[in-house]
């Protein structure tokens, strides 16, 4: 296992792509909090809008993160690179592991690097104004860093799923984008224009997003940030699933 795990390790940092996202899904994030903690008036800032600015820009990395799971594995399938994979790896189910832990392992750290620095400069240059930022406030602040990087492992596990369902680059990268933007958003207005109470918070997406919301569970229009993430983690995993019993008994 421990070779399978090197192998797909070598096959995620050495493709150009990735590393292109990556930087991407850093530097979003952090060009707006360096942006808006530089322009905006201290007063008007405290530690809870600090996370609350890196958690909600933090969910362009965590998407950007499931597209790098979704491409690792649609490319090998487009390629036909998959075919000597498991030609060396016969068992199949220990290849998809392998793939599902350097995927779910690299999103959370690149996620967590991403949060600890972003949160670090803004704070730093607020306080550097004459703020006052820490993390030594409401609870909720630290378990929103925390569940934001909950959130990117849980999107890099949905992007590999979809990969090994779809097995085509744009069409898993679409629907692992658009789906939370413009599916659940109409199911969710179909679903209330039909009488159904809180309707967007049986989404799947809508319920993993409480995972970096400071203020989950304060009303019950949500799950709240640990059961909705749940929920989230469960659909993730079933998807997940289903992709590997079908790459399994499919055709490489």
């Amino acid at each position: 296992m421990i070779s399978t795990l090197r192998s797909e390790w070598i096959k995620l940092r050495t493709v150009r792509m990735n590393w292109v996202l990556a930087a991407i899904a850093v530097a979003f994030p952090l060009v707006i909090t360096v942006l808006t903690t530089l322009l905006v008036d201290n007063d008007d800032m405290n530690s809870g809008d600090v996370v609350g600015l890196v958690t909600g820009t933090s969910v362009v990395t965590g998407m950007l993160l499931g597209v790098i799971g979704a491409a690792g594995i649609t490319g090998e399938f487009g390629f036909g690179t998959i075919r000597p994979t498991f030609a060396a790896t016969p068992k199949r189910s220990r290849v998809i592991v392998a793939k599902a832990i350097v995927t779910v392992v690299v999103g959370a750290v690149v996620e967590a690097v991403m949060v600890a620095i972003c949160f670090g400069i803004g704070s730093a240059i607020l306080n550097s104004r004459g703020g006052d930022i820490s993390l030594g406030g409401a609870d909720g602040e630290q378990a929103a860093l925390i569940g934001i990087v909950c959130f990117a492992a849980i999107v890099s596990l949905l992007g590999l799923g979809l990969g090994l369902l779809i097995r085509s680059t744009p069409a898993a990268v679409a629907v692992l984008i658009l789906w939370p933007l413009v599916g659940e958003g109409l199911i969710g207005a179909l679903l209330s224009a039909a009488g159904v109470d809180n309707a967007f918070k049986w989404l799947p997406y809508q319920a993993g997003f409480n995972l970096g919301n400071p203020d989950a569970g304060q009303t019950t229009d949500s799950l709240g940030r640990w059961t909705g993430g749940l929920y989230f983690f469960v659909v993730t995993a079933v998807i997940a699933a289903v992709g590997a019993w079908s790459t399994s008994t499919r055709d490489a």
